[in-house]
């Protein structure tokens, strides 16, 4: 079966009025979503991922007292022999990053921008099996890949979930179905972030692909900016310090007003952005990776790349890394690249290049993503003010952002 373009929506209902009317907002099932669906990755060849260094499977048992433990891998072949019939689930992460043929099947899921767009979860579980009743902070689509799944969700207007740990996970409180469906393979069910549901294998060879979107909470947003802009005041003002010229002591132990006003002005000075940091500090936060990896160790160098002309680096020789996270801000003949938390100056015919490569992934990548020393940002300028796209392809294979065939 080859990948589908586009979801298939019943009638009055297209990409823009779910957009319009449930994405980020109420569940929605879509029966045979994509019809016919015979997924290309059988149980058998899931738990063979799992086995493989550099993935990230779980492994989910319930205890006979109801209990749900947690395991992490690359597991070894024997732990299935050791699972039984029931009670148990595979969960493996960024599946398609490891399988690159995959990435196509993503295609009719990009409604949103490409930077929310997280990775492909698959999940197998045995008749029963499931990991409990919870919610997620992202919207997710819930695809059928294989056998039947029973998903039920907690609907409920204005109530206010509590979590509770279950062993190792954390499970909502005083879950009431209010909407129960059994999904077969092609029907999807859609969920924005906060909606409380639980999924239960029915029969055996049960997979379900998770296409998660990621969105950083507003917390994340602060931290990074803090976290950056820290940097950049120390670099440029490494000796400053708040003054208390003229104050005097004061009362014993008081922080006088004066005090806090000039801890005001150091505040809002350095959060005084103009916009051109506001879209750097923004594209950085967005590409920063999801594996908890910096843009320094994520990505090892390139040691066989020469020296940034451009006529020595050939285009059509490389690829996007699976990992890789890219985006850009621009229309004009230069645009901002980002890259995994950097950001690079470079033609916008070379974005457009790279963006076409980042959907159309190589068969397999070697060596070039060992892990090492990313070195310094770039910002892909030369001197005399022009865009160096030869400097750019350097420093984003140096990097590891780009692989060669």
């Amino acid at each position: 079966m080859n990948p589908v373009v586009r979801l298939a929506w019943p009638d009055g209902l297209d990409e823009a009025s779910f957009l319009a009317r449930y994405w980020q907002r109420v569940p929605l099932l879509l029966r045979q979503a994509v019809p016919d669906f015979e997924t290309p990755l059988p149980p058998d060849e899931l738990a063979g991922l799992a086995l493989e260094p550099d993935t990230t499977p779980r492994l989910i048992r319930k205890a006979p007292d109801g209990r749900y433990a947690l395991e992490h891998g690359p597991f070894d072949a024997d732990v299935f022999e050791t699972l039984g019939t029931r009670d148990w689930s595979l969960l493996v992460t960024d599946v398609e990053k490891h399988l690159p043929e995959l990435v196509d099947w993503l295609q009719p899921f990009r409604l949103a921008p490409d930077w929310r767009l997280d990775d492909l979860m698959v999940s197998f579980a045995p008749d029963g099996a499931s990991v409990g009743a919870h919610m997620d902070e992202y919207d997710v689509f819930l695809l059928q890949a294989s056998g039947t799944r029973r998903w039920s969700i907690d609907a409920r207007a204005g109530v206010e979930y509590r979590s509770v740990v279950d062993g190792d996970l954390r499970l909502v409180a005083d879950f009431h179905a209010t909407d129960t469906w059994d999904l077969a393979p092609g029907d999807l069910l859609y969920l924005p972030p906060g909606v409380p549901h639980h999924g239960v294998a029915v029969g055996d060879d049960c997979t379900t692909w998770s296409i998660g979107f990621r969105a950083p909470s507003a917390a994340d947003v602060v931290a990074h900016f803090a976290q950056r802009l820290a940097e950049r005041l120390a670099g440029a003002l490494p000796q400053a310090r708040l003054s208390d010229a003229g104050v005097g002591r004061g009362a014993p132990g008081e922080i006088d007003a004066a005090t806090v006003d000039a801890v005001e002005r150091v505040w809002r000075a350095a959060t005084d952005l103009d916009r051109d940091t506001l879209v750097e500090l923004t594209g950085e936060l967005l590409t920063l990776s999801g594996t908890g990896m910096t843009p320094d160790d994520e990505w090892g160098a390139d040691d066989s790349t020469a020296d940034g002309t451009a006529d020595i680096v050939d285009l059509d020789a490389l690829a996007v890394a699976p990992f890789a996270r890219l985006a850009r801000v621009g229309r004009g003949d230069s645009v901002t690249l980002f890259a995994n938390g950097e950001s690079f100056r470079c033609s916008r015919a070379l974005a457009e290049r790279l963006f076409a490569r980042s959907v159309e992934p190589p068969d397999a990548f070697g060596d070039d993503e060992a892990t090492g020393d990313g070195g310094e940002p770039t910002s892909g300028r030369r001197a005399d003010g022009l865009v160096d796209d030869g400097a750019v392809l350097d420093a984003l294979l140096d990097r590891g952002v780009l692989v060669r065939r």
